[in-house]
């Protein structure tokens, strides 16, 4: 034996010699997975930090009906009886309209938007640097875009901490190894943090109904557990978690499914609960929802479940065009159900695909950008359309399976359908294919189902010796998937930066999407307004505008905006014609412009602008023909249709036919659109100069004392104004 012994080779020393340093790495390692606090430190910088290039960012997208025309908002807290008593849209609108089915009531974003203007914005003033009131006599804020985008960005974070928390509470009594829960927790909270789709929600201060309705529904979830877990502080948290689904309902409907989710969370994570224990829990949640519903929802939007918007395709993708019974003009008819259906399962495809690799993003898929094979609407005999279907059989029966076991995953996976059904267009139309911002509150569940599979993949791995390793291959698996989620994110943002920047972006991804064409011509046209930039430059962003309306009618041919827009592109490319001596040119865009106003009529008579830009379009018409051409009878014929159009109330346009009447030796013609001139511009000085000529030529007319009085009169007026005034200098 001693021989033997003396035979054995020794303990190899590097293995006693590394053996501490292995247990001191998976000491440092095993450290980091238990210290709750350094993951929450770590989970908000690193969320608020994903989004810190945003905080200079303006107002974009729909952030004008939310914040700065919202007559509600920008009252600041005398603006809260409106925010909470009105539809949403009422604030911007200033009227109940029936512009999306069902309605909207979202007071609680609205709520923190007035509260900032009230801490943070500035009064409001005109050009004249008078303060701005509503017809109350209540002041108006303007706001400060850097302070919501903050705001945005930490409410985000804290949603990520709340996560966090919720998943260790949920999985606490199933995993007994802390570092795995620990993990887990982290995985799902960092992966959700990174997702480039929520961009929409965050990098848009509009979205913040996004985050508040998901931070109001987890942290519900999560004091429901506490409540149970701490039955010594069950009215405490009990209380809080109402309270929070209050917040998040006030926020967006789309909180409703929580009053399964999370009775359906105490199924699978606390197997002691009873049927009868998660049916009781169920109750205060369904309470909850129809109090906001009945009694706070219905009252304030005003809807019968009756009424419903216009059939419009900016308000139901589901439409297409087809010949109609003249067979002469097209109308639009709804899809056909496989062509619906279709179309609703090929975005569902969309949506896993955004979900796996966000790559493109847009904030536009308004019709048509959903299109399947050859450019065809998707329908349920695409093969794509079907393979998307088989998908989500699959993913329906592995769920159930799942929830029979009571498996985590199955959780997951219901949690993703439950909070996308409300936004999936299966149940109910929602007036547009998807959008980036629906998958907000499901990434959770499909964050965690990605997390549940990285802890799969740990646990299947030997955990003696090798266990930093293993540790360290779950750690770079997770950071390498969120830096590259992290990557795209930070790079999306700068996108939303404004509506010009986002716009302009977006339609090389969503090149077919009429709205957005639209949205760019309108951006383009604003941009012309600048009045240091070139005329050459001014003609080329006008082209461009022009070309963006074309094609959003060419996809739209009813969409009366697209018609606007184009309209008031041909006007601005005439106005730049005629400073540059082209007259000929002028007219023929000048009449262009008449054209598309026209087709407005055609399709919506009563739009409110379509009658000014005509007017203008006439008013610049007669201009041209006038003063370039010396046609002054055809340049009166269409002053007269820009003063018919306008109702007498066109301040250019009564100036323009007072000065061609009396060119044209009509001094009482002339005097009368003067007078009206006057009346809709009191004291403008040009107008009683023009006046006094035309009453003192009216005198020499045998116009009498009467009109010599006059003369003297306005003469008077102008030179009490400034005696200098010389109107060579101005006309």
């Amino acid at each position: 034996m001693a021989k033997k012994k003396k035979q054995q080779p020794p303990k190899k020393a590097p293995k006693v010699q590394q053996a501490p340093k292995a247990k001191a790495q998976t000491a440092a390692k095993a450290s980091f997975w238990l210290k709750t606090n350094w993951q929450l430190y770590l989970l908000f910088i690193v969320s608020f930090l994903l989004y810190a290039n945003t905080l200079g960012h303006q107002y974009a997208v729909d952030d004008s009906i939310v914040i700065q025309k919202n007559q509600f908002t920008r009252l600041g807290l005398k603006g809260m009886p409106g925010i909470w008593g009105e539809d949403t849209f009422v604030g911007f609108f200033g009227s109940k309209r029936n512009l999306v089915a069902g309605g909207r009531y979202r007071p609680f974003t609205l709520a923190t938007f007035a509260l900032e203007m009230q801490l943070f914005g500035t009064p409001a003033k005109d050009a004249q640097g008078n303060l701005l009131k509503d017809e109350k006599d209540r002041q108006l804020y303007d706001g400060n875009p850097e302070i919501s985008h903050t705001i945005n960005a930490i409410l985000y974070a804290i949603l990520v901490l709340v996560l966090f928390l919720w998943i260790m509470a949920l999985f606490d009594p199933q995993i007994k190894d802390k570092k795995l829960l620990h993990f887990l927790a982290f995985a799902t909270a960092l992966l959700f943090a990174a997702h480039p789709l929520h961009t929409e929600a965050v990098a848009n201060i509009k979205g913040r109904d996004e985050i508040m309705v998901t931070l109001g529904a987890i942290l519900a979830a999560y004091w429901s557990l506490k409540a149970v877990d701490q039955p010594k502080k069950l009215f405490l948290y009990a209380g809080g978690a109402i309270l929070a689904f209050f917040v998040a309902l006030f926020s967006k409907e789309s909180a409703i499914p929580f009053i399964v989710l999370i009775p359906l969370s105490f199924y699978f994570f606390r197997k002691q609960l009873g049927i009868d224990k998660l049916l009781i829990w169920t109750v205060p949640f369904v309470v909850a929802a129809a109090v906001f519903w009945f009694a706070m929802r219905n009252p304030a939007i005003g809807w019968d479940g009756k009424t419903e918007p216009a059939v419009e395709l900016m308000n139901d993708p589901y439409l297409k065009l087809a010949p109609a019974p003249d067979g002469k003009t097209q109308v639009y008819v709804p899809f056909s159900d496989s062509e619906r259906y279709g179309t609703v399962l090929y975005t569902w495809g969309e949506y896993v695909r955004l979900l796996v690799l966000p790559h493109p993003l847009t904030n536009d898929y308004y019709p048509k950008h959903i299109r399947g094979a050859k450019n065809e609407i998707p329908s349920l005999t695409d093969p794509w359309v079907l393979l998307i279907l088989l998908f989500h059989i699959a993913l329906a029966v592995w769920a159930f399976m799942g929830l029979l076991k009571r498996k985590p995953y199955a959780f997951a996976l219901i949690f993703y359908a439950a909070t996308f059904s409300v936004v999936s267009n299966l149940f109910f139309p929602i007036g547009t294919n998807m959008a980036e911002r629906f998958m907000f509150m499901p990434s959770v569940g499909f964050s965690l189902l990605s997390a549940l599979g990285l802890l799969a993949l740990l646990r299947r791995m030997p955990d003696n010796k090798e266990e930093v390793k293993n540790y360290s291959m779950g750690l770079w698996s997770l950071l390498f998937v969120s830096a590259l989620y992290a990557y795209k994110t930070i790079d999306r943002n700068p996108a939303w930066y404004d509506d010009y920047t986002l716009f302009t972006t977006d339609v090389e991804v969503s090149p077919n999407s009429a709205k957005l064409n639209n949205a760019v011509s309108g951006v383009l046209q604003e941009r012309i307004k600048d009045p240091k930039m070139p005329a050459a430059e001014k003609m080329r962003l006008l082209q461009k505008a022009q070309g963006h309306a074309a094609k959003a009618i060419e996809l739209h041919p009813s969409y009366t905006n697209a018609w606007l827009l184009q309209g008031n592109a041909f006007i601005y490319m005439g106005e730049l014609k005629e400073q540059q001596n082209a007259p000929q040119e002028a007219l023929k865009l000048f009449d262009q412009a008449i054209a598309c106003f026209n087709q407005v009529k055609v399709y919506r008579p009563e739009h409110p602008d379509v009658n000014n830009n005509m007017t203008v379009a006439h008013r610049d018409k007669a201009r041209v023909l006038g003063q370039r051409l010396n046609k002054l009878q055809e340049a009166v014929n269409e002053l007269q249709k820009a003063y018919t159009l306008s109702n007498g109330q066109d301040f250019e346009t009564l100036r323009l036919m007072g000065i061609a009447y009396g060119i044209g030796g009509n001094p009482q013609l002339a005097s009368r659109y003067f007078e009206e001139a006057l009346a809709v511009m009191p004291n403008n000085i040009a107008i009683l100069y023009n006046l006094e000529a035309a009453y003192k030529q009216l005198a020499e007319n045998g116009g009498g004392a009467a009109a010599q009085q006059k003369a003297q009169e306005y003469g008077r007026r102008w030179k009490a104004i400034n005696p200098n005034y010389d109107p060579r200098k101005v006309q």
